[in-house]
């Protein structure tokens, strides 16, 4: 193994003969235990980093986004008494919660402007000026649409179930 990670042969590395699993359990017992450790430590201190990495594996694939997701929310205020102002959040307001944040925030006649940021679908901003309703306030508020690409990469997806 060099410095790069890369095989020293075709036979130790995950896509010649030996197993792949078996491959990275041994790269990473070498790595953690040391060059000199005793082949059996490199071998338990390989499996238990394993099984830590799938556990991590596992919870990370369960936090994966969809590309369509929210994963922040902009809300941006302008007008001529206040300026322009702004606040990022990570849940999306809900309608109602939007409009009281908007009587406490906003003057009559300022911009209300709402972006949301997905996780791989780019942003979509709405605004309205302020004061508005229940129905202005929902279609502010409206996740963007679905469809855009997958959460996981193929191949990935039944290691995020239980």
């Amino acid at each position: 193994m060099n410095d790069d990670h890369q095989p020293a042969s075709s036979t130790d590395r995950a896509g010649g003969a030996e197993c792949p699993v078996r491959w990275v359990i041994d790269d990473v017992g070498r790595y953690l235990a040391g060059p000199d450790a005793d082949p059996h430590d490199v071998a338990s201190t390989g499996r238990e980093a394993v099984a830590r990495g799938a556990t991590e594996v596992r919870d990370l694939l369960h936090s994966a986004y969809g590309a369509h997701e929210v994963v922040a929310t902009e809300v941006r205020f302008a007008g001529p008494e206040r300026g322009f102002r702004r606040t990022v959040f990570a849940l999306a307001p809900s309608p109602v919660a939007l409009m009281l944040l908007c009587t406490r925030t906003c003057d009559p006649g300022e911009d209300v402007i709402v972006m949301q940021h997905t996780a791989g679908c780019g942003s979509s901003t709405r605004s309205a000026s302020w004061p508005f309703g229940m129905a202005r306030a929902e279609a502010l508020t409206r996740p963007p649409a679905r469809g855009c690409a997958p959460a996981l990469p193929d191949g990935l997806d039944d290691l995020a179930t239980d």
